[in-house]
């Protein structure tokens, strides 16, 4: 099956790629909505933290989220984004501490509610970012990946 080993060559050059791009993209899509208020987990956010939060927190989340995902996006030094993205993304779970009534259905923590599985989705978006921050060649400037897509068609 020569198209089945062409294609899994194709995604083992192109997945990393294609898996740091679209973390950067959820990152700064989400952190767009936060930082122009226009989403509905503001009040969550807010209300997940042991603290009284400012006006501005929920906008100064986003912000960090954006630079999150550009961080993501331009694909430079990403072993340096490792603590930045690893505290974001460990202090998503600050919902199912502060917050369990509104995770878990019943107080039992193996029946989630809609906004438990939200968080728990997390771990998801954790694995793949601590993935992308450890591996050497997803921290690869564009051109590299570039040169790797015009050698792929040449094949």
């Amino acid at each position: 099956m020569p198209s089945l080993t062409f294609a899994l060559r194709q995604l083992n050059r192109h997945g990393l790629l294609a898996l740091r791009l679209s973390l950067g993209a959820v990152y700064v899509w989400f952190g767009a909505l936060k930082a122009a208020d226009c989403t509905p987990v503001g009040k969550l956010v807010r209300d997940a933290v042991p603290f009284t939060t400012p006006t501005w927190f929920v906008s100064a989340v986003g912000g960090l989220e954006i630079v999150v995902g550009l961080w993501f996006l331009s694909g430079r030094r990403l072993k340096w984004l490792l603590p930045l993205f690893a505290a974001h993304m460990f202090s998503t779970f600050s919902v199912l501490v502060f917050l369990p009534g509104i995770a878990f259905q019943h107080a039992d923590p193996w029946q989630l509610t809609m906004t438990g599985e939200f968080v728990v989705k997390n771990l998801v978006l954790l694995s793949a970012g601590l993935f992308l921050c450890s591996h050497p060649d997803a921290s690869r400037g564009p051109e590299h990946e570039m040169r790797a897509a015009v050698r792929a068609l040449r094949v």
